[in-house]
């Protein structure tokens, strides 16, 4: 079976290509392009919740397809900045932010981020539901590498916040805990003790540098293998007993090479 990061590098390498076929898939270019054609005659909050397949696609889009249900919070979402703006998850502002109706009105869904940005952020969640149905440890390092860089590129994170960010989401911290072998026994401690074991084992800079980050990626990747997968290379499981400090004594070159020596001895 190939490894987590082995799948992760070829997805990355072969996006474009992946995506242009993601997109020939009969029910995805059929949604898609009902959301194109239908989205520019949307014109307020009504329309855009009356509209089901138009909300489905757009919730799809940013992360929000376990939530579809609730039109009544998501009515709060679009037409109070406030309510989005107090609410931790960041899914809501970014969906708030991209159909801004409250600012924009009419012409809310004439801008690109409901249109091109839209369409763009429900083909890389298909994709990665798509491969996470191969290997979830891929998708959720996709995803992390994905939300990482756009937190990065928005200025979210900073020293003292980076932590509480991950924290938040479900997922990065899924991938941080695997990757630094944090037991999921300690989400039961202090939020503030939470935020300090994470500072005691990685730092923001992690985060921001790519070469660091896909040191990373690496690391949590050959640590989901050697957790999930009974036909790992032993050699791997030594890798939970170590550390990881601001720095990774592993570079994804040596992963590649320590998950390829149980099949080349075999």
């Amino acid at each position: 079976m190939i490894s987590t990061y082995m799948s992760y590098r070829s997805t990355i390498d072969n996006m474009k290509q992946t995506s242009s076929q993601l997109f020939n898939e009969p029910q995805v270019k059929r949604e898609t392009d009902y959301y194109v054609s239908h989205i520019i005659g949307i014109r307020s909050v009504d329309d855009f919740l009356a509209d089901d397949r138009i909300y489905r696609y757009a919730m799809k889009a940013y992360g929000l397809e376990d939530m579809i249900y609730a039109k009544g919070m998501m009515r709060k979402v679009l037409s109070d900045p406030d309510y989005a703006s107090q609410l931790t998850d960041r899914r809501y502002q970014q969906f708030a932010a991209a159909f801004n109706f409250s600012v924009y009105g009419e012409e809310a869904t004439q801008r690109e981020s409901a249109k091109t940005g839209t369409v763009n952020k429900y083909m890389q969640q298909t994709l990665e539901i798509k491969v996470g149905e191969e290997n979830e440890g891929t998708r959720l390092a996709l995803y992390f590498t994905r939300t990482i860089g756009e937190m990065t590129k928005s200025g979210v994170l900073s020293e003292k916040s980076w932590a509480y960010q991950i924290l938040g989401d479900k997922a990065l911290s899924a991938v941080v805990f695997t990757a630094l072998n944090i037991p999921e026994s300690v989400r039961s401690s202090k939020i503030e003790a939470q935020k300090s074991l994470l500072e005691s084992r990685m730092s923001l800079g992690d985060l921001e540098d790519p070469k660091k980050l896909e040191q990373f990626i690496a690391r949590f990747s050959a640590m989901y293998d050697a957790q999930n997968r009974t036909d790992t290379n032993p050699a791997l499981t030594l890798l939970q007993d170590s550390n990881l400090g601001s720095g990774l004594a592993f570079s994804p070159k040596t992963m590649v090479a320590l998950q390829s020596l149980k099949r080349g001895s075999a």
